[in-house]
């Protein structure tokens, strides 16, 4: 393994990004974590960056609890600074693997903001690639999944690095072994009940055949996450010239125009509208997203929901906007602060807030709805809105106080800006996720 490169691989991590001033890394205590927080402890202690370890104890083995404090004394050895964080559940009886990683990463990022933390390095390794592919290829995966895990992606406002993607797991155990590290070793890695343990069965038999091995199944990888970046240009750039991702918070487009665009760029437009409308509820189902486009062929119109999305055909275009879903949109009063996310969609600003605090729990925010859409027809300046399908227009957000709507986005000098009610309240949708 060679470090000089290793490091240079870190740095170029942060081309499209703002390097950092702290950064963490998630250490099991397993070979590759804890080769991830040594070379890394290297490289922030070369780039003039701060470093923390953090482990999370999953209570899932009597062992752990021991196991993160073995962790602390080495970590106290290299002087690090290092926390354990502690999951209490609830425990599933099924998918306990699956549950206890999406807990890691839940205490791992907000442990993340609350050190101040810019991005969380993991140690997952060529080994880990290569059984994320094959367990994605055995569920019907997309050529976007078969790409697998990036070098760096942001999550919840913390990006996370995996530099280590194309290092074979034994060449960071080497480099433990010649500076006299020691690791501890998972029993539940060899658990064959386990998808993960059999994967690794599996890749063992692929890279024994001749003329593979893991380097050579990393090329495909390698070659696939090409492919899959020169179709998300593609999709960008159909998207740009065809399509409307629209400050109000909802995405349209001609449908003659989507479907006279090939099937796979066609299905991930559908994709990016969704995640444009309604980011970080349920990333949208390949088979489903698939329905929809076929529903369009036969019909060329639909109304259907999916994703916390619904879908429309009004005048030859396709509405995606934000649905209800079962609760309904949040009706959220103003409470200690002058800014607020609303349906984690709408940043919602009182730029009086601070000289109206005795007034500060008058207004309530909540959809137009048939009512605010009535006081709006009376208004004067507001006819842009009357251009949207009614399920748009109704479920925009708007102020409301004593029963009567006084804000909402349509209430504005240039509607492209969102300024609305001559400046004291704004409303900015804030899209999360998408490729635009």
């Amino acid at each position: 393994m060679d470090k000089k490169q290793l490091f240079l691989q870190l740095d170029q991590l942060w081309e499209h990004c703002a390097k950092p001033d702290k950064v963490a890394v998630a250490v099991s205590g397993g070979s590759d974590s804890m080769a991830a927080i040594l070379l890394a402890r290297a490289w922030a202690e070369k780039s003039g960056v701060s470093i923390v370890a953090l482990t999370v104890d999953h209570g899932l083995r009597v062992e752990a609890a021991d196991e993160a404090l073995t962790v602390k004394q080495w970590m106290r050895d290299h002087q690090i600074d290092h926390h354990i964080l502690k999951w209490h559940g609830p425990y599933p009886r099924n998918g306990i693997q699956q549950a206890a990683r999406d807990a890691r990463y839940e205490l791992l990022l907000e442990e993340c903001k609350n050190q101040g933390v810019g991005a969380l390095i993991l140690g997952h390794q060529l080994e880990d690639q290569l059984e994320t592919f094959l367990m994605r290829l055995s569920k019907g995966s997309s050529l976007q999944g078969l790409g697998v895990m990036k070098a760096a992606r942001e999550q919840n406002g913390i990006f996370l690095i995996r530099p280590f993607l194309k290092i074979d797991r034994e060449e960071l155990r080497d480099y433990l072994r010649k500076i006299n590290q020691d690791w501890i070793d998972d029993p539940s890695n060899i658990n064959p009940e386990f998808t993960r343990t059999r994967l690794g069965a599996v890749l063992q038999q692929l890279t024994d055949l001749p003329g593979s091995g893991t380097r050579a199944l990393e090329k495909g990888v390698h070659r696939l996450q090409r492919a899959d970046q020169a179709l998300r240009q593609a999709t960008c750039d159909f998207l740009s010239k065809a399509s409307d991702f629209s400050p109000l918070g909802y995405a349209a487009l001609n449908v003659d125009h989507l479907l006279d665009a090939s099937e796979e760029i066609a299905i991930r437009s559908l994709q990016e509208m969704c995640l444009y409308v309604r980011p970080g509820v349920k990333r949208p189902v390949l088979s489903q997203l698939e329905e929809i486009l076929f529903q369009l062929k036969e019909k060329k119109t639909i109304a259907t929901t999916g994703f916390g999305c619904q879908f429309l055909v009004r005048k030859g275009r396709l509405y995606i906007c934000a649905e209800k879903g079962r609760e309904g949109f949040p009706e959220t009063y103003w409470t200690e602060t002058a800014s607020l996310m609303w349906d984690n969609r709408f940043q919602v600003t009182d730029h009086e807030f601070a000289s109206n605090t005795d007034k500060k729990s008058q207004f309530l925010v909540k959809i137009l709805g048939k009512s605010g859409v009535d006081q709006l027809r009376q208004s004067e300046g507001s006819e842009e809105g009357f251009t949207l399908p009614s399920v748009v227009l109704r479920n925009l957000p708007a102020i409301w106080s004593d029963g009567k709507m006084i804000a909402m986005p349509l209430f504005s000098y240039n509607s492209k800006t969102i300024g609305i009610a001559r400046g004291r309240f704004e409303m900015v949708f804030n899209p999360k996720g998408c490729l635009l």
